[in-house]
């Protein structure tokens, strides 16, 4: 898997905080375990009427609260790009995966798969990448597994407020939990980019 890898200059534990006290925003995504989502996705709500609708308030929130985060991931892709980068304001901006610890993690992982969420939304197929940014990660590490061309699993460890951006287009999932602290948080930042009309956006 071909990633770029950049540091953020991000207050996580203020970030932090923001997430937790805004907790009645959480989605739940699981009967069976703990995952929350702040902010619509096109992989979970992408083929509902939710999708569109909580997205145009949702937005706003999450501008609110997050805006210098927002425009540090911006800067950062604009950099690494060597191009304009714009958030999608029609679509769902980059938002949360929130996991917090739960024992039932150390013997589960993501699902493998690869990210189409440019497809679910018929944006076009025109440069797809998605990027994730570590807010807080458990005490004994948090990542991504992916299959590379033989075969094979591999592992990418990540590092709190380090960009990680890569095609999406190989095989992965979010990487299990080695082991069990109550009161952790598995938190990233998660979005896509996509080419629309010449200009490169990003959504979730």
């Amino acid at each position: 898997m071909e990633t770029v890898k950049h540091l953020l200059d991000i207050d996580t534990k203020e970030i932090v905080n923001k997430i937790l006290a805004m907790r009645d925003l959480w989605i739940s995504r699981s009967k069976d375990y703990p995952f929350y989502t702040l902010g619509r996705s096109a992989y979970l709500d992408g083929k509902t009427d939710a999708y569109y609708k909580d997205s145009e308030w949702q937005n706003d929130i999450l501008l609110g609260e997050f805006g210098e985060l927002y425009e540090k991931v911006i800067d950062v892709l604009q950099e690494e790009l060597e191009e304009p980068v714009e958030l999608a304001h029609d679509l769902s901006i980059p938002g949360f995966h929130i996991f917090p610890s739960d024992l039932k993690f150390l013997t589960i992982a993501g699902k493998w798969h690869m990210d189409f969420p440019h497809t679910t939304l018929e944006l076009g197929d025109e440069n797809p990448s998605a990027f994730t940014v570590p807010i807080q990660l458990p005490v004994s590490g948090g990542g991504m597994d992916w299959i590379d061309d033989k075969g094979i699993k591999r592992h990418l460890s990540y590092k709190e407020k380090e960009l990680v951006l890569h095609s999406g287009l190989d095989t992965h999932r979010i990487a299990g939990m080695k082991k069990y602290v109550p009161e952790e948080y598995r938190i990233t930042l998660q979005g896509h980019l996509i080419r629309r009309d010449i200009t490169m956006e990003v959504f979730w």
